[in-house]
């Protein structure tokens, strides 16, 4: 964010310096015996909170008005204390009135700016507020989201397919491929719910590690995954699927076997996509030598 300042910056810094020579030049250095020891450490304090206030300003803000505000209202505090410690250390003489002014003028204008810019700054943090409030609520109101795996449910994957389909360019693959988690059901009754539980979450961070980042999985039922695979032809789907399959030993001890199904996808709605791929699993449930496996439970 610095960068973005730069230029205000080196400005203030400029008429600060041009400032600080001219109250040297103006003014006489005070003897030890005379100087406040106390009201000196104190206008370092204030000093250092003000440049302290500035520095973190201009390094999490962008630019804008409300930064503005609450810049050069920094500034002229850091101005103000500056020429206040300089006060400490430094004997004027009598006619000299411009550095008092300078020392005196600049605070209560700087607290203004600050106050109205913090204002705005709060109204900022209330507009985010309510816009994360509100992603949170749509998220959880329209079961975006699948509490149990953290992964996504079967309504985001309804809208992200038919956008990859309306958004396909011509000659380019999209596939799906359905992972089927067989002998779940038994692991469930000779293990109890939490086991399984477990079991599933442990799978969907395996499954996720193994995608690229492009790739959109989703917790479609209960112990059934759909992967959404952009950009890929249905033979690159099957050696992602047949390495799931090897590597599934190693990931769990328990006696379960992962069946999977490949479908590209055509010119079609994601309803009429995810359909079809149903079927392919009905039709693979009723031939048992089929090296896919049927699952026909889904969430809508």
């Amino acid at each position: 964010m610095w960068r973005y300042h730069r230029q205000k910056l080196s400005v203030c810094l400029l008429l600060l310096l041009a400032v600080l020579v001219l109250a040297f030049h103006q003014g006489e250095l005070k003897d030890w015996a005379l100087r406040d020891s106390v009201d000196s450490l104190g206008e370092a304090v204030t000093l250092a909170v003000c440049g302290a206030w500035l520095s973190l300003i201009i390094s999490s803000r962008p630019v804008g008005r409300i930064t503005n505000y609450l810049f050069f209202g920094s500034f002229l505090l850091l101005f103000s204390a500056t020429l206040d410690l300089a006060d400490e250390v430094l004997d004027y003489p009598p006619e000299q009135r411009l550095l008092s002014w300078l020392e005196s003028f600049p605070a209560p204008i700087g607290m203004v700016l600050l106050t109205i810019g913090l204002f705005g700054w709060h109204r900022e943090q209330q507009v985010i507020s309510r816009q994360l409030q509100g992603r949170e609520g749509f998220l959880r109101d329209h079961q975006l989201i699948d509490p149990l795996t953290q992964l996504y449910g079967p309504v985001y994957l309804h809208a992200v397919l038919n956008r990859e389909i309306k958004l396909r360019r011509p000659g380019q693959t999209l596939s799906l491929l359905l992972l089927d988690i067989q002998g779940f059901a038994g692991y469930n009754r000779n293990f109890g719910v939490s086991a399984g539980d477990e079991l599933l979450q442990r799978l969907a961070i395996w499954f996720a590690g193994q995608l690229r980042p492009q790739d959109v999985i989703c917790r479609y039922s209960g112990d059934c995954f759909v992967v959404l695979l952009p950009d890929t032809p249905p033979s690159s789907a099957e050696l992602l699927a047949q390495h799931l399959q090897s590597q599934l030993q190693h990931i769990c001890t328990e006696p379960l076997v992962l069946q999977t199904v490949v479908q590209p996808v055509q010119d079609q709605s994601a309803a009429a996509a995810l359909q079809q791929l149903e079927l392919s699993l009905l039709q693979a449930k009723t031939q048992p030598s089929s090296r896919h496996a049927a699952y026909s439970r889904v969430w809508y």
